[in-house]
This record gives C-alpha cells, sequence and structure tokens, in this order.
C-alpha cells in the first residue's frame, strides 16, 4: 500500500508545481499583454492628435514625421498582439492551471479516504488510474500553453516560502 500512497502523492505534487506554474506563466503574459497594449492605446491617441494637428496646420517641418513613426510603432505593437494571441494564452494557462487543482484536490480527498480506511484497494487503484489518465490529459492540453523555466522556478520558491500551506508530508515524495 505505501507504493500506491507514493504514487498518490506524486500526481498530487505534481498537479501543485503544475498549477502554480500555469498561473505563473498567466500573470507573465497578461503582464506582457498590458506592457503592449497600453503604449499602443497611448500612441494611437497621439498619433491621432497629432495627425489632425498636422493636417490642418500645414506644417512643414520635421513635425510632420512624428504620426508617421507612431502610427508605424503603433502598427508594430498591433501586429506583435495579434500574432502573440496573449489574451488566448492567458486564459489557456489558467484553465490548465484550474484542472491541476482539480487533480490536487481529488488527491488530497482520496488521501483522506485512505487515512480513515474508507475505500477499498480495488477502488484505489481505480481512482488512481482515473487520475493518472486525467493528468496526462491536461499534460496534453498543456503542451500547447508551454511554461518558462522562472514559472517553474516561481512556483517552487512560492511553495517553498509558503504561499500556499502545505505540510512537509504533503509535499515528500
Amino acid at each position: 500500500m505505501n507504493n500506491t500512497i507514493d504514487k498518490l502523492k506524486r500526481i498530487k505534487v505534481d498537479a501543485l508545481y503544475g498549477k502554480k506554474k500555469h498561473f505563473n506563466a498567466a500573470v507573465r503574459i497578461e503582464k506582457t499583454h498590458l506592457r503592449i497594449g497600453v503604449p499602443l492605446i497611448i500612441i494611437n491617441v497621439v498619433t491621432g492628435s497629432l495627425l489632425f494637428s498636422v493636417l490642418t496646420d500645414n506644417t512643414t517641418n520635421w513635425v510632420k514625421y512624428i504620426p508617421l513613426v507612431l502610427a508605424f510603432i503603433a502598427a508594430l505593437l498591433s501586429g506583435f498582439q495579434t500574432y502573440f494571441n496573449l489574451p488566448k494564452k492567458v486564459e489557456g494557462h489558467r484553465r490548465v492551471g484550474n484542472k491541476h487543482l482539480s487533480v490536487m484536490k481529488k488527491c488530497d480527498r482520496l488521501q483522506g479516504y485512505i487515512a480513515d480506511n474508507l475505500i477499498t484497494n480495488n477502488d484505489l487503484v481505480l481512482r488512481i488510474e482515473e487520475l493518472a489518465t486525467e493528468i496526462e490529459e491536461i499534460n496534453k492540453e498543456a503542451e500547447s500553453y508551454p511554461t518558462s523555466k522562472k514559472d517553474y522556478e516561481l512556483a517552487k520558491k512560492g511553495i517553498e516560502t509558503g504561499e500556499e500551506t502545505y505540510t512537509s508530508t504533503e509535499l515528500e515524495i
């Protein structure tokens, strides 16, 4: 039974790290979206204002090139937003993170059933196999939403510094 419980702990800890990694990635990508989106809005407003001013003023000096440069930058930022599709990536990372959280909670309940002797060995094996299949499906979906090493390191640091409360026994594999 100890090997089975160890496998359950492994699934739970993997789900914990997966959850935190994907939530960290969602936050990182959302920040990037804001870093691109806010300047894009500002540049579009400035460009429109300056272009209107230049067109109505018959200006012949260097000022007439400012709207052109700003329009070029705005087009680049807009292209980056479209190309990277950041809001979709944020949504995907959060969805994957929530699925990892669901598996983690199922593992936690299953550990409680084991501790209270409320589950038969056969039922335990079936449930662990279901969890393993579920985590495999989550991992397949997560391939479309890769995380970075930094996302993992932030997850590890967050767990170790107590962002969420887990005992050393719960995290021990």
